[in-house]
């Protein structure tokens, strides 16, 4: 019988209920890292990720000469950078230190949907196939959730959103994957995950009646603090939003629609931020 390993990445911009999302997937069986960050006020339920990994990320991005709310393309060899400044290195201790030998483990840090190009060599060569869910909800909520916590205007915040949407979609292309939304995930996170299930060939265990009632309670409408319309058409960068968050719910039914890939496509080759 093949055995194999699997590495459930869960991409997409921060403050699209990518916490959630990874509780969840933790309570299916796969494996939380060791180090895991603290609950605060903006994020009351926990975030489910690393700080080691957080931390490491950032460090990748500025040996880039990026940071996490950068909206340019990433220039340049970026593996070449990470390998150069030892940082590669890290990610592969990293990776063993905080998930040790687990068979199947769940990474999330947002900002690896702009490093898939070290990620993806490095899990499959520790011997991890794997399986991306890309978050996604409102471009307008995320950039009101921003504004709330780092003080960005709208544009600010809806180019943030662009460039992790379009960077964790570019990377994933191809692979079986699968678009969860943030409104799904809140409405109905049990047929959420089943379309998920389908769409990734997994069969996910039956959960025990604990990990239904935390998940119950983790998805409360009270940890929702932003509904708000889809983004306006009426600005440049508010109508590239509204075409990337279209495409991106074709994803969400055929995760490999090929109208919504050029249609990202061209959005990608129009998208050049200040």
């Amino acid at each position: 019988m093949t055995t194999y390993k699997r590495a459930v990445l869960v991409l997409g911009m921060h403050r699209s209920g990518t916490s959630a999302l990874t509780r969840i997937i933790n309570l299916m069986g796969f494996s939380a890292p060791k180090t895991l960050m603290a609950a605060t006020e903006a994020n009351e339920a926990g975030f489910w990720e690393s700080e080691v990994f957080m931390d490491l990320d950032e460090r990748i991005l500025k040996a880039c000469g990026h940071k996490w709310s950068s909206r340019k393309v990433m220039g340049g060899d970026v593996m070449a950078a990470a390998r150069s400044s030892g940082l590669l290195d890290e990610v592969r201790r990293a990776l063993a230190d905080e998930y040790g030998d687990a068979p199947d483990i769940v990474l999330k840090d947002p900002r690896i949907s702009r490093l898939m190009a070290i990620y993806d060599p490095v899990l499959k060569k520790a011997g991890y196939r794997i399986v991306p869910f890309l978050a996604l909800r409102n471009p307008v909520e995320v950039a009101a959730s921003l504004t709330k916590r780092d003080g960005f205007d709208l544009g600010k915040g809806l180019g943030i959103w662009l460039r992790y949407t379009l960077d964790s979609e570019i990377a994933t292309r191809g692979m079986p994957r699968t678009v969860i939304s943030f409104d799904g995930l809140m409405a109905d996170w049990r047929g959420t995950m089943d379309r998920a299930g389908r769409q990734l060939g997994e069969q996910w265990p039956e959960l025990p009646s604990e990990s239904l009632a935390e998940i119950d309670g983790t998805l409360k409408p009270s940890l929702r603090h932003h509904a708000l319309p889809p983004p306006s058409r009426t600005t440049w960068r508010g109508l590239l939003a509204a075409q990337t968050f279209d495409a991106m719910q074709r994803l969400m039914v055929d995760p490999q629609d090929r109208a919504a890939c050029r249609r990202l496509d061209l959005v990608r080759a129009v998208f050049r931020p200040l």
